[in-house]
């Protein structure tokens, strides 16, 4: 069961007791008690009615007991009998549905919901049961047409707002999420919690003037709230903002000194500002603790030679994760200690280690928090002086591609990979490297050529499937042999959104719309988190199908997501888009 489960039953829970609540007393007032109740049943439909109350009544009173005495089932059965011979009390079928949930039968909690619905259509509450019902069964749009129903029905209703942003949650609409935490916000305006989860929000769809805003209004209602207190210095360093980051992670060590995040972050904060001797500090505390990894390590070897402390740089090599880097770091400790270096750096070649996931895992770490400029000079200047000593090493030329790359500095990235082939022959990552830069720079058919002969050396690398596949689906070529290679990489990973979005986008060239918008709706349930391209697909594929509302819906989500997507604002007003930027339908 996913993890909103706990929360739905919750969620459940609590509107079942309140609907049952509100409607016992219904119930009650029907008992043959004499006295006024009697005078209300006469009202209500005289004797015919109090007989069938009076069943009914029977029915619910023996399914209380059986219920203490835990005998479930046939509580539920005596529960039914009431609720259909009185079907149009709520209380009746609200107390079923709480039992058919604690059994886990959704089925026939689904039947008499959706039965005590028609019958009382302005009761939100039933409303908000539905809806969560849909949501167990993945009915997302049932479930969000219910919920906006019951916050029809009662705009204050806080439940609905939070049922409603569970499932545009977990279906990963980050748009819809955003617009319910504004309203919720309008009806609570002091809310920290909900400012908090606004700014996290836009935080991750790239609105850091919005996301800021958000986070400050929040640490204002509540300074102890730390969560927004580190994603503020988080935007913060993003904007280069780098003293009012250093304040915002100082405060949140004061409450939280042993945060390794926070305070790898202010390292980071701090050698951008030049204070690498500071820097150096917050690092030395993280390795020399329990909780250092690997990258901290290396992280902290790359400070202390920016500072050239030389003779401790090899103190802190990580025992294991990232031997090539360490060593290249350790080399360059020992020229600056004048000691022979030479050795170390001819054994990069032998080193047993995978230095791709090493770039991955660490340089390009460094280059995001040590600033790419820095971390670059050090690392390319290094290189460039042993290659002029006359060292030959593939390791090298390869981690001067990548770190070239790194910097956006792709032509120069191209010659030395080329060069790196031509000496060294055929290697899966130059050839990776080199479609990763022709594509970038738009050379389809250099990025082809190097991604069929990475293929060649390894077939069955579900990325590089995935990165030729979608590539013929964009150029809109050779289309079933990328159906093929997406297939295959499918097979390999079923659950990467990437892969079920291409797969998606090459039904779309093929005029498939129903399994363009299966495959892209499935891709963007399967992303960490909503995704402008991805929207910008299903926009186009329900085109294809004809819905043009849907397609406005989608395009306007991916306009919102990033105002900035190519041809976002064409299709908009080509197709009748309101040109707003306002919320999406």
């Amino acid at each position: 069961m996913r993890y909103f489960w706990k929360m739905w039953r919750g969620t459940l829970a609590v509107v079942v007791s309140v609907g049952f609540i509100a409607c016992l007393n219904c119930c009650v007032s029907t008992a043959p008690d004499g006295g006024d109740d009697g005078e209300t049943i006469a009202h209500q439909g005289g004797a015919s009615e109090i007989s069938k109350q009076g069943r009914a009544i029977n029915h619910y009173l023996k399914a209380i007991v059986l219920e203490r005495r835990g005998e479930y089932l046939r509580a539920i059965e005596e529960m039914r009998d009431a609720a259909d011979i009185a079907p149009e009390s709520p209380t009746l079928t609200l107390k079923l549905v709480r039992a058919y949930v604690g059994e886990q039968d959704f089925e026939s909690a689904l039947v008499m919901t959706e039965r005590a619905v028609e019958q009382l259509p302005d009761n939100a509450n039933l409303w908000i049961v539905l809806g969560e019902i849909y949501h167990h069964f993945d009915r997302y749009d049932d479930a969000v047409d219910a919920f906006k129903k019951a916050i029809e029905l009662e705009p204050g209703n806080i439940l609905g707002y939070g049922s409603l942003l569970a499932v545009e949650e977990s279906v990963n609409d980050l748009v819809a999420a955003i617009d319910i935490y504004r309203r919720l916000l309008a009806l609570t305006p002091n809310a920290a919690g909900l400012h908090f989860q606004l700014g996290l929000s836009l935080a991750r769809m790239n609105d850091s003037d919005g996301a800021r805003d958000a986070l400050e209004r929040a640490l204002s209602l509540n300074p102890n709230l730390l969560r927004a207190r580190y994603l503020l210095g988080i935007i913060l360093l993003e904007e280069g903002e780098n003293e009012a980051a250093i304040r915002q992670f100082q405060a949140y060590l004061e409450r939280a000194q042993d945060d390794v995040r926070v305070r790898e972050n202010l390292a980071a904060a701090l050698a951008r500002t030049g204070r690498y001797a500071r820097a150096v500090e917050q690092l030395r505390k993280i390795v020399e603790g329990s909780d250092g990894e690997a990258r901290h390590h290396i992280e902290l070897m790359y400070l202390l030679l920016k500072t050239r402390a030389y003779r401790t740089v090899d103190e802190y090599a990580p025992p294991m994760g990232a031997p090539i880097l360490s060593t290249f770091l350790s080399a360059v400790a020992r020229r600056g200690r004048q000691e022979a270096y030479r050795p170390l750096v001819e054994s990069l070649d032998d080193v047993d280690g995978d230095l791709d996931a090493e770039c991955v895992a660490f340089l390009n770490d460094l280059l995001y928090l040590f600033g790419a400029d820095q971390v670059g000079s050090l690392f390319i200047g290094a290189i460039e002086s042993f290659k002029a000593e006359g060292i030959a090493s593939k390791t090298l030329e390869l981690l001067l591609g990548r770190t070239l790359m790194g910097l956006d500095r792709n032509e120069e990235a191209a010659g030395v990979l080329e060069a790196a082939l031509v000496l060294y022959g055929s290697d899966p990552f130059i050839h990776y490297y080199l479609a990763t830069i022709y594509e970038g720079l738009d050379a389809f058919d250099d990025t082809v050529k190097h991604l069929k002969a990475y293929l060649e050396i390894r077939p069955d690398d579900p990325d590089v499937l995935n990165f030729l596949g979608y590539l013929y689906a964009e150029h809109n070529v050779h289309l079933d042999e990328a159906e093929d290679l997406l297939k295959k990489a499918l097979e390999i990973d079923p659950e990467s959104g990437f892969y079920l979005d291409s797969l998606g986008w090459v039904y779309y060239r093929k005029g498939d719309a129903a399994r363009a918008i299966d495959y892209i709706k499935r891709a963007i349930l399967a992303m960490d988190s909503d995704d402008a391209e991805l929207r910008d697909h299903l926009g186009d594929a329900y085109l294809l199908q004809g819905n043009v509302e849907k397609a406005l819906g989608e395009w306007e989500r991916a306009r919102r997501l990033d105002p900035e997507l190519e041809g976002i604002e064409e299709k908009l007003r080509e197709h009748g888009g309101d040109g707003t930027g306002g919320e999406a339908k």
